[in-house]
């Protein structure tokens, strides 16, 4: 109950933000893919899920998806600035431009949280161990597939939007290729 309502409430901010409904899920897809580095780290350190961790995963939704917001938000920017650049191009170009900042807050967070891991008493220990391994493991596998997936992800809905208006000028099926 708590995960759906932290999703709902991160869709309906940046629904807002984007003035879209379709944006947001770019957002909302960095959660799963930052699961993906927490499940990972519990496994290969062979810590305990407990329920700081728990609480670690909530707290970590809205971390992660800061990046992914940075990202839309910037290629959505880059899109209004330069409105002949076709959209895989605006794509790109926003991405680059947004690579070391993303890279730049995940680094620190990660390294911040480091000594929390190697310098406890055993893994498992205390509450913040589970707390940084959570942290840990979802800030890096959600960074890496934020610069990877999220922009693939927004060309793919971006596209069908322009398929579905080109559609509706037809007055019926789109003959015309997805830009």
């Amino acid at each position: 109950l708590v995960i759906a309502l932290a999703l709902l409430l991160v869709d309906m901010v940046t629904a807002a933000l984007f003035e879209s409904l379709l944006q947001p899920l770019c957002v909302i897809l960095t959660v799963p893919m930052a699961l993906i580095g927490v499940y990972l780290i519990f496994f290969y350190s062979e810590a305990s899920f407990t329920r700081e961790a728990y609480v670690g995963v909530i707290m970590m939704f809205g971390i992660v998806v800061n990046n992914a917001i940075l990202l839309v938000d910037h290629v959505n920017g880059v899109r209004a600035k330069f409105p002949e650049l076709p959209l895989p191009d605006a794509i790109v170009k926003g991405t680059l431009e947004r690579v070391r900042p993303i890279l730049m807050t995940t680094t620190t967070t990660v390294l911040g949280l480091l000594p929390l891991v190697l310098f406890g008493d055993s893994t498992g220990s205390n509450i913040w161990d589970a707390l940084a391994l959570v942290l840990i493991g979802g800030l890096l596998s959600s960074t890496l597939f934020v610069l990877t997936i999220t922009p693939a992800a927004y060309h793919v809905l971006e596209r069908g939007k322009a398929w579905r208006a080109a559609a509706r000028r037809s007055g019926g099926a789109a003959t015309v290729a997805p830009a």
